[in-house]
């Protein structure tokens, strides 16, 4: 287990309310974790392993695949690299990707409050 696995955060994000009700979501970092978590009001943040991630990933719970997530602040190449086949890179391409979306929701809070 590399030591960049090791930190990063998996959650299955749960919310009978929306179209996706559950979803896949990994974190490198507390702050977004948390912005998240208090962001999307109702859900519950499951902490899972790497493994339940990846395990949720390939066969879904109760019969419905789960997504991975957030994937907008992708770029098509790191898109096209997402592979349950190569779990330790995809979530680490999609820690970032959330990372993004974190940062950028706190910038423009930011300048909302300007």
């Amino acid at each position: 287990m590399t030591e960049e696995k090791e930190t990063l955060q998996f959650y299955i994000r749960h919310h009978e309310d929306f179209i996706q009700d559950k979803m896949i979501l990994v974190f490198k970092s507390d702050e977004a974790r948390e912005f998240f978590q208090s962001r999307l009001k109702g859900s519950v943040f499951e902490k899972v392993t790497s493994d339940m991630a990846l395990h949720a990933a390939r066969i879904g719970i109760n019969g419905k695949i789960i997504p991975y997530g957030y994937t907008t602040r992708l770029t098509k190449e790191e898109r096209e690299k997402l592979s349950i086949a190569n779990w330790e890179e995809t979530s680490r391409i999609l820690a970032e990707g959330n990372e993004r979306l974190y940062r950028e929701a706190v910038e423009k809070l930011k300048n909302k409050e300007s």
